[in-house]
């Protein structure tokens, strides 16, 4: 074995022998397979506290690969029943096989095609389920594990990751209507995925914040159990909420008694000087490492000379250094404290604008005190709309980009600040596991593991219709598909008048306690909580000049 990564994990060995003699036509093409026993240990040991009341379930199974993950899981949970479901070819049951031959083995498999996987009717035909009338209360519940982790290279349209996200948006609508394994009783599922499809499905900033999100915001508790390093992304929010997210997070992890392994945690680090542009990302590191390279006198400034301590760039008054040529590392630094500058620069410039925002939101909410009599809040909202004109009046002369800049910030910082905050993200019990990309096979990129954990109790706190769903489901999908910083006023578009029919009838979206404002311009689509969304479907429900289809109407997709 040649290439230390299989003598590290020597099941990528096997897998890569067994797979070069699999003809091509009988492959399942690019499942990405966990090989790491050490790393399977460190997610139960992670998830032991909230997974040990799933001991004696039926675990069901789909796309088990070469089983490592299952046979840990099994050996943990003890399931009354385990269902492995492989999807397409029998590829992997040579290495199924020895956990169905075992003693007492309560392993079944199954080569099924991807929509009889989905169809809980299937199980019941073959005697693997009982029909879910005969089941509730003798039979615990269904824990799902899926495995849909593929390693394609991503398409220009972000087509690739696709079959990860709508089974997670698929399971939460199941849940919602009592279907599939639901029937059952409420379905956790426990999904692996490539690591850079998790973005969609539990969004670090309010910028990747889609419907899908939203969906799952309002019926499922998602957390990252395991991961890779933060992904490099053209959007991310500043430092500062992450650092203050750490914190929170680190608080929960105590509260809990989750143990997690040292070797396994991504050290936080600020950026270098601590940007106040607060976005970590490559290029800072390697900043960092550059200036203490010139400090300890391992980079050279000038071609052709020793290194000694760094001199003033712009003027190179010796004699004897003109015409001398700076060195490529020399170059490399001082574009990127250019780079760095700059970012600081238009960031302080943003944050000058959110403070004013955020004083006009501390008022909103102040009026909104109960301890205050009615002159005292007829004054607070004199002042608040006189501060709201001016804001607005400061807004006008600047150019786009400036502008979407400062509703980013702004947008994070108040979905960050909500209670509880917006984004699932910040809601983590912990840290995820920091897994590294040699531990999975057969293509060196990392895997993500999500927790799904549905919520009974938002039956209770978004009751809708099937009606009422359809309305749901395609307002969000209106208003989450604008690119930008874009509002509620793009609700006009689904329908002439819809913009003040919908939100007259939905008061949080004026209320700061509730994650509103009382200048609904500012209040973006992206930062629009589940409580809203629910709001505008049942008040396009009881609006009387509404299209018969609002997904036929001509204006939607323009």
């Amino acid at each position: 074995m040649r290439n230390p990564h299989f003598k590290k994990y020597p099941l990528s060995h096997e897998l890569l022998k067994y797979i070069s003699k699999t003809p091509t036509g009988n492959r399942t093409p690019y499942l990405i397979n966990i090989v790491s026993p050490g790393l399977c240990d460190d997610a139960i040991q992670r998830l032991a506290p909230s997974l040990a009341k799933h001991r004696g379930c039926t675990i069901i199974d789909i796309n088990p690969g070469i089983g490592l993950w299952s046979s840990k899981l099994h050996d943990f949970l003890k399931p009354r029943s385990h269902i492995l479901v492989e999807l397409g070819q029998h590829t992997y049951l040579p290495f199924l096989q020895p956990l169905l031959d075992a003693p007492g083995s309560r392993y079944h498999y199954r080569c099924w095609p991807p929509v009889d996987a989905a169809y809980i009717g299937r199980y019941v035909e073959e005697g693997l389920l009982p029909a879910a009338s005969e089941s509730r209360g003798d039979q615990s519940p269904i824990l799902l594990v899926a495995n849909h982790g593929h390693g394609r290279v991503r398409a220009e349209d972000h087509s690739v990751g696709v079959e990860a996200v709508m089974q997670a948006y698929t399971h939460a609508y199941n849940f919602r209507h009592n279907k599939s394994f639901h029937t059952y009783g409420p379905t956790r599922m426990l999904m692996w995925l490539a690591d850079s499809d998790k973005r969609t499905l539990l969004p670090r900033t309010v910028a990747y914040r889609s419907k899908v999100a939203v969906a799952l915001e309002m019926s499922m508790h998602v957390e990252e159990i395991i991961g890779g390093p933060p992904l490099e992304t053209k959007a991310r929010r500043e430092d500062a909420l992450e650092i203050r997210s750490g914190e929170r997070v680190a608080e929960r992890t105590k509260e809990e008694g989750l143990i997690l392994p040292p070797r396994r945690q991504l050290a936080y680090e600020g950026t270098f000087g601590r940007s106040s542009a607060g976005t970590t990302r490559d290029w800072h590191q390697e900043l960092q490492e550059l200036e203490e390279g010139f400090k300890t006198l391992k980079y050279s400034q000038f071609e052709g000379e020793l290194p000694k301590p760094l001199i003033d760039a712009r003027s190179r008054k010796e004699p004897a250094r003109k015409g001398v040529p700076f060195t490529a590392e020399y170059k490399r630094f001082q574009r990127l404290k250019a780079t760095f500058n700059r970012a600081n620069v238009n960031h302080n410039k943003a944050d000058k604008y959110v403070q004013m925002q955020e004083e006009i939101d501390r008022l909103d909410l102040e009026a909104h005190h109960t301890d205050i009599n009615s002159e005292e809040r007829k004054e607070l909202f004199r002042v608040l709309d006189a501060k709201i004109r001016d804001f607005k009046a400061s807004l006008e002369d600047l150019k786009e980009v400036d502008l979407q800049k400062i509703m980013f910030l702004d947008d994070d910082r108040r979905a960050f600040a909500m209670e509880p905050p917006l984004l699932m993200w910040d809601r983590r019990k912990a840290e995820p596991i920091l897994a590294e990309s040699d531990e999975f096979y057969h293509i060196s990129k990392p895997m993500a593991l999500l927790d799904f954990q549905p919520q009974p109790k938002s039956l209770q706190d978004f009751p809708m219709n099937k009606k009422q769903e359809d309305y749901f489901d395609d307002i969000a999908t209106h208003l989450m598909s604008v690119r930008g910083p874009a509002t509620l006023h793009h609700l006009n578009k689904l329908a002439p008048g819809a913009f003040e029919a919908l939100t007259s009838k939905v008061p949080a979206l004026r209320d700061p306690r509730k994650g509103g404002r009382r200048d609904i311009d500012f209040v973006r689509n992206r930062t629009l909580t589940p409580k809203m969304f629910h709001g505008l479907a049942l008040a396009w429900d009881q609006w009387l000049f509404k299209p018969a289809d609002p997904r036929t109407y001509p204006s939607r997709h323009k």
